[in-house]
């Protein structure tokens, strides 16, 4: 096991370490495990891929990640109180293999005898291990399959309780972990790959394969995909159409009404809502054009699908 120096917390420096190795090769933090192993309720395998192919860029801190920063401190407290020792959040990465782990709290930096993950939750009440979600299991595990020492998890949950509870032994999740990540690992960084390539959105492919101005001969279903392409995006345009006429008409009989009723029971609704700030760019690119090259930025390349049927290339 490795002990490696800890950049700032979601940082591009901090974000590399859990990208990939001093040697190139990829690597997961345990937030990425629950995804590789198939637990996570918020990102598939494929987006994962696409994630580890790619490096990665800093984003803004989401209101959850903030709570989870700012209760953090007092939990780990109310964790070294219940636990009888001192808690402290670690200013080093933990690696072994291909896991390269930041973790919450231990009790000694260099030589951990305790893991304890701080978590807030608005999903999930926790009174007993048995309470943890899959997600955060696998998340414990790979600190564990790192360390191999025990890992605690310290809960502000959805009921407003906080509770302390350890999480499970579980080997036969560790040693599935460690081959999964050799394997996956091992596709990133361009093994040849037998993912089932049905689990992969278009979104996750655009990120994943390169586009080369090249051509591929397509199986026959193909034509019943892209039939099925052009009649959905029909379809919406049709409800599209639906919905703006059926406003219409109700906006002829309301008018300037607020609530509008059959037979004395309220049937729809018509309020008045602030207007959305805006930024006018187009005057603010002619005013100050230096102003607006400080802080604009170029979006990322994208691909757009469109149903040809034998037309030119």
């Amino acid at each position: 096991m490795q002990v490696l120096p800890k950049q700032k917390h979601g940082s591009k420096e901090w974000l590399l370490a859990r990208w990939k190795d001093e040697d190139g090769r990829c690597v997961f933090g345990a937030s990425d495990v629950p995804v590789l192993m198939g637990s996570s309720p918020y990102k598939t395998r494929g987006e994962l891929f696409a994630d580890k192919v790619n490096e990665p860029v800093p984003s803004e801190e989401t209101a959850a990640f903030r709570r989870g920063n700012l209760l953090e401190k007092p939990l780990l407290e109310e964790a070294s109180r219940i636990l009888g020792t001192n808690i402290f959040t670690p200013d080093v990465i933990y690696r072994d293999g291909r896991l390269s782990i930041s973790l919450d709290g231990v009790d000694n930096e260099q030589h951990p005898t305790v893991i304890v993950e701080a978590k807030t939750s608005t999903r999930y009440s926790i009174y007993k291990s048995e309470d943890l979600p899959e997600e955060w299991l696998w998340q414990g595990w790979a600190q564990q399959a790192v360390l191999q020492v025990p890992v605690w998890f310290v809960v502000l949950d959805r009921d407003q309780r906080i509770s302390v509870v350890e999480l499970p032994d579980n080997p036969a999740a560790i040693d599935a972990l460690q081959i999964e990540t050799a394997v996956f690992g091992g596709w990133v960084d361009g093994e040849p790959m037998d993912e089932d390539i049905n689990k992969f959105s278009a979104t996750d492919i655009a990120r994943i394969w390169k586009v080369t101005p090249t051509s591929v001969e397509l199986p026959a279903s193909a034509v019943d995909w892209a039939n099925q392409l052009e009649e959905a995006r029909a379809l919406a345009k049709q409800a599209a159409d639906l919905e703006s006429k059926a406003k219409d008409a109700l906006a002829q009989m309301m008018l300037g009404n607020e609530i509008g009723t059959v037979d004395g029971v309220q049937l729809v609704t018509w309020k008045q809502q602030a207007g959305k700030a805006s930024l006018d760019t187009k005057q603010l690119r002619a005013d100050h054009p230096e102003l607006v090259s400080q802080y604009e930025k170029q979006g990322a390349p994208f691909r757009v699908m469109r149903v040809t049927k034998g037309k030119g290339k």
